[in-house]
């Protein structure tokens, strides 16, 4: 069964889209000539029990290459760390608590996973203060921010990006604040973000979740993009003011 849907969309200069599929299990959710199906067969050989988390799902398109699967804790109540268990069937190599895992599909090497920041300052990243000073112009605007990278498949952290995920106090007044800050210093369009306007005006909390992820890269300017669910708010519990 499909849980809900996630849009992404990036509101910097890019034309990045993505559609995320949140399913009770990795099988029999999409219609057979679905491109989420022939994922969905790909892990049909996967014999574990993933109950305990939220799985999702996302396909390839033209603006965004590859399929990938994500296993994690993020929408449990309980604010648990994936099980050793999980991690090592997936062959998740990680000496720090893990919220979530990504893993492209067919699977290769490398993997991306998600953790807090006190996991992330023991890996020395050129990004930790850039990271911390990013996370504090967003103070008091938010209910939970965790990071995610890249790892290769021994587990060495891959220092070329870091994500930052910001789940937001779920207001229309704390929607438009962060709005400001994304358009006067990350570079986001404000007629990109500004195409959001009209729903977060009469903003209902219980029709959908927004946040927002701020990639630093050692190279590029940031990419910033904007998440939302619909049609529902499968979040609502943990992230109301």
């Amino acid at each position: 069964m499909i849980r809900y849907k996630m849009f992404e969309k990036e509101i910097t200069s890019g034309n990045h889209v993505s559609y995320h599929f949140c399913v009770d299990k990795f099988a029999d959710n999409f219609h057979p000539k679905s491109r989420q199906h022939d994922i969905e067969k790909q892990l049909r050989y996967v014999h574990i029990d993933l109950s305990p988390y939220e799985l999702g799902i996302t396909s390839s398109n033209t603006t965004s290459d590859g399929d990938y699967i994500h296993v994690s804790y993020l929408r449990r109540l309980n604010n648990g760390f994936m099980r050793q268990e999980v991690l090592d069937y997936f062959n998740i190599k990680a000496d720090f608590p893990v919220l979530y895992f990504t893993r492209k599909v067919p699977f290769e090497s490398n993997y991306k996973c998600g953790f807090y920041l006190g996991a992330f300052k023991k890996f020395n990243s050129v990004f930790f203060d850039e990271t911390v000073s990013v996370i504090q112009r967003f103070k008091d605007k938010f209910k939970d921010v965790f990071l995610a990278g890249d790892f290769t498949k021994d587990g060495e952290f891959i220092d070329d990006s870091i994500n930052i995920e910001i789940f937001p106090f779920q207001t229309n007044s704390n929607y438009f604040d962060i709005k400001e800050i994304l358009i006067n210093e990350f570079g986001v369009v404000e007629d990109k973000i500004g195409l959001y306007d009209n729903m977060m005006e009469s903003f209902n909390p219980s029709l959908f979740h927004f946040h927002i992820k701020i990639k630093l890269y050692k190279d590029r300017d940031p990419v910033v993009k904007f998440y939302r669910t619909y049609p529902n708010n499968p979040f609502q519990l943990r992230y109301l003011p």
